[in-house]
């Protein structure tokens, strides 16, 4: 009797999976954008969106005065990014700044916020110029263009952005504050 009604449950189970199998693979598009747009609305949620309005502030960062970093803070910025393929590439994207993994070592130490400011400013500029060229990938025929594709020139995009900050951080180990000037007016202009 037992080994009856398991054989039986067995069987219900199995004909429920089957539409919800059917259901999961004819919706898997749909279902994976849903999935990135929570991911999506989770770290824009617990960051800083980038703003022209908006500037950093000390009391974003977490104060961490034993720990060692070059020029008393870690900036922890990112792109945060979800893409959909239709007739064109729907492609929408987020600079944030992450408080959580964000510190400062000295709270009186004046160039601390243009530095941080400037990361994030930086990391701005080159979001900008990934959706321009995912913009233009609209211009071409589409059918050629997978999320492969789109991911590649994020994290290419994103890697500039990295290899011009550390080019910037290696010019002003010696010349921070010129330096520093050079590169708030080069973002001030180029966010304009």
């Amino acid at each position: 009797m037992l080994y009856v009604i398991k054989k039986q449950m067995k069987k219900k189970l199995f004909i429920l999976f089957i539409p919800l199998f059917i259901i999961g693979f004819i919706f898997k598009n749909d279902i994976q954008q849903a999935y990135f747009s929570y991911k999506e609305k989770k770290i824009i949620s617990n960051s800083i969106v980038w703003s022209s309005q908006r500037k950093l502030r000390i009391d974003d960062f977490n104060f961490e005065p034993t720990k060692t970093q070059m020029d008393n803070v870690a900036v922890t910025v990112g792109i945060v990014s979800v893409h959909k393929f239709g007739k064109r590439i729907n492609h929408r994207s987020t600079t944030v700044f992450q408080p959580e993994y964000s510190f400062i070592t000295d709270k009186k130490d004046s160039l601390v916020l243009r530095i941080a400011q400037a990361r994030f400013d930086l990391c701005e500029l080159y979001r900008r110029k990934m959706e321009l060229k995912i913009d233009s990938l609209n211009k071409e025929d589409i059918t050629k263009i997978n999320s492969d594709t789109i991911t590649k020139y994020e994290e290419l995009y994103y890697n500039l952005f990295e290899n011009e900050w550390t080019k910037f951080n290696e010019i002003t180990t010696n010349h921070l504050s010129s330096s520093l000037i050079k590169m708030e007016n080069y973002l001030l202009d180029e966010l304009k």
